[in-house]
């Protein structure tokens, strides 16, 4: 390896420079987030086939000579399995990276598993072995250990490589536009920021809350995200995701009341327990024209059967095309599909999914499967509205 370490301004501007002239670089980040809501970018690695590029984010303050390199098409970006690293990238540049490649969608396409790591890509693919023993270690320390600094290189080292056989696989089977297609795809879903103020409809078992509760519910969550984002702490650090549906029903008056709900620990109790109960007093004065309306019910157990012939629809078409029938057709696509008919009918958009290359190929083979269960679908509908309107 040829390990270049770039700890200053200048030095990272006359990189960036010449990266720029490639057609493509391999990308990773070491980041820390163990009491934090924000990700601590601890190294920056760039590859580009023949040095390996060590970035120290902690001594450099100009990041501006990577906005090109990240927010360009090209060069191409190649990382493996990186939707962490683009939220720390976006974070750093204040914007979505575009021209990344994903090799961790690429083993998916060509049958290796959905969510095959780096390392097992590089024995399966290459017949590399490389240590995986420092990725818990403190990144955030100074100076790196030898065995952290191999350990960085040794991530982008062998992703150009890998990256190319992968390639060629992709394009002797005809996938290649498919799995570029789902690289985009992959950018557009990271590509949103969460709206706390339905968050509430995300918590396990909030539709058998009633609509005070469900209030209540809300002004915790958006309480919870305010405050993690503003004192960069994690969310369960002020209410842990088990303690949510108990406030909401509960719904604690004192700081005794308050212990007893589950999860809520003495350290949430101390730091956190009065800001609690100042918000649930407060949603308890809120006037009944602004609690949010009933979540409906789930769909029944019989909903597995659809979700069966659905999946069953798409196993041709997985068999001609050579895509494998788990990145096809996706658990959550069946569900967000089925779930948009239920609720929507036939006017439902199509999951985002579903709105590319998956949809002019399945719909064909799906829409009968979904016109065949129409009547249960508009049992489901109905069953669900009742729920909402309150009986």
């Amino acid at each position: 390896m040829n390990i270049i370490h770039i700890t200053d301004n200048a030095a990272l501007a006359s990189m960036a420079g010449e990266l720029a002239k490639r057609e493509s670089i391999a990308l990773d980040t070491e980041f820390m987030r163990v009491d934090t809501f924000y990700p601590r970018l601890a190294l920056i690695q760039i590859g580009d086939g023949d040095n390996e590029y060590l970035i120290d984010p902690l001594t450099i303050t100009d990041f501006s000579p990577l906005h090109p390199l990240l927010l360009n098409e090209f060069p191409r970006k190649l990382l493996h399995a990186c939707s962490e690293d683009i939220e720390v990238l976006t974070r750093l540049t204040g914007s979505l990276p575009v021209g990344i490649i994903d090799s961790q969608i690429a083993t998916a396409f060509l049958g290796q598993g959905l969510q095959v790591g780096y390392q097992k890509a590089l024995q399966e693919n290459l017949g590399v072995d490389i240590p995986k023993d420092e990725s818990r270690s403190d990144w955030m320390l100074r100076p790196l250990s030898p065995g952290q600094i191999s350990y960085a290189a040794l991530d982008v080292k062998y992703l150009p490589p890998l990256y190319e056989h992968l390639r060629q696989k992709l394009d002797a089977a005809e996938l290649n536009p498919l799995f570029e297609s789902d690289c985009q795809l992959m950018l557009d879903e990271l590509n949103f920021t969460p709206d706390a103020t339905v968050m509430y409809r995300e918590v396990s078992n909030a539709w058998r809350l009633r609509r005070q509760e469900l209030a209540v519910l809300r002004e915790i969550l958006i309480w919870r995200e305010a405050e993690a984002r503003k004192r960069d702490i994690p969310r369960g650090f002020l209410v842990k995701n088990s303690s949510l549906f108990a406030l909401a029903r509960k719904q604690p008056g004192n700081l005794q009341t308050l212990a007893d709900i589950e999860d809520v620990t003495p350290r949430i109790l101390r730091k956190e327990g009065e800001a609690i109960l100042r918000v649930i007093a407060d949603a308890q004065k809120l006037p009944e024209d602004s609690w949010p309306a009933l979540l409906p019910t789930p769909l029944p157990r019989e909903a597995k059967d659809l979700f069966d012939a659905l999946r069953a629809s798409a196993k041709p078409l997985s068999q001609k095309t050579g895509v494998p029938e788990e990145v096809l057709l996706r658990k959550r696509h069946v569900e967000a599909l089925v779930m948009g008919r239920v609720d929507f009918g036939v006017e439902a958009p199509l999951p985002r999914a579903l709105q590319r290359w998956r949809g002019e190929l399945l719909l064909p083979a799906l829409e009968p499967v979904l016109l065949a269960a129409e009547n249960d679908i508009t049992a489901w509908r109905r069953e669900r509205q009742r729920a909402v309107q309150g009986g």
